[in-house]
């Protein structure tokens, strides 16, 4: 796909996934840091296993405006010595909601305590005291960006992972009402394997919801018969 073809858009990703804190050896003193030991558990949970990326979630102190956790991300890039990707959010469990850094695209969990270091040096505060969590299920959302490369019929396949498309639906959703839908539509057994998330993007001065789909190797055929049974269903 030609470059002028692909569009920016600023908007969100709301999931859920197990999360497991990680030992206090590998993260700074008295923070909490955590992992998805399944991300993209819709997938991975029923499908084929495979070596998965590393998602850890730094863990905030009260609120850091957008704008905040964006720049320091950008200044801890310029002086972490490898590449990685991280956006803001936060993470549900339960009645208790905690603001997060996700980063991904590191090499191992030995290049935590370094991004905690760079991050305080921006004036990113860590949580203190937070009760851990082994393998539990938490709604995660995200804010961030998105390149995408639009194809017919309100589909878009992600320019930056090859592994995720997206497809618009007419209105939104809650978490809640979307997983029932999302066990109706693996009803149909020739869609299994996949992991299905909400997203919206922000397009002239409004909020286009859809619906984010992760498989290995995904094509736009791939998602066509999933975007269109997830519309049959919401009739």
């Amino acid at each position: 796909m030609r470059t002028d073809q692909i569009i920016e858009r600023f908007g969100g990703v709301t999931k859920e996934e197990p999360l497991t804190t990680l030992p206090k050896d590998m993260v700074l003193s008295n923070t909490q840091v955590l992992e998805s030991v399944n991300p993209f558990f819709g997938y991975y949970n029923d499908g084929p296993q495979v070596k998965k990326k590393l998602y850890v979630y730094l863990v905030l102190e009260s609120h850091h405006p957008y704008e905040l956790v964006v720049r320091a991300t950008e200044q801890v890039k310029k002086r972490f010595r490898h590449s990685f990707d991280a956006v803001p959010g936060c993470a549900t469990r339960g009645n208790i909601t905690c603001q997060v850094i996700r980063v991904k695209d590191i090499k191992n969990f030995g290049q935590v305590i370094q991004l905690q270091e760079l991050y305080q040096a921006e004036g990113i505060k860590f949580k203190k005291n937070v009760a851990p969590l082994k393998k539990e299920m938490t709604l995660i959302r995200l804010l961030k960006f998105f390149l995408l490369e639009p194809n017919e019929g309100g589909l878009y396949m992600d320019h930056l992972q090859k592994n995720v498309g997206y497809f618009r639906i007419p209105e939104f959703i809650d978490w809640e009402d979307f997983k029932k839908l999302t066990t109706q539509v693996k009803f149909e057994t020739s869609l299994l394997f996949f992991d299905a998330a909400t997203a919206f993007f922000s397009e002239n001065c409004q909020l286009v919801s859809l619906v984010r789909i992760y498989k290995e190797n995904i094509t736009p055929t791939q998602v066509i018969p999933i975007k269109d049974r997830y519309l049959r269903l919401l009739g």
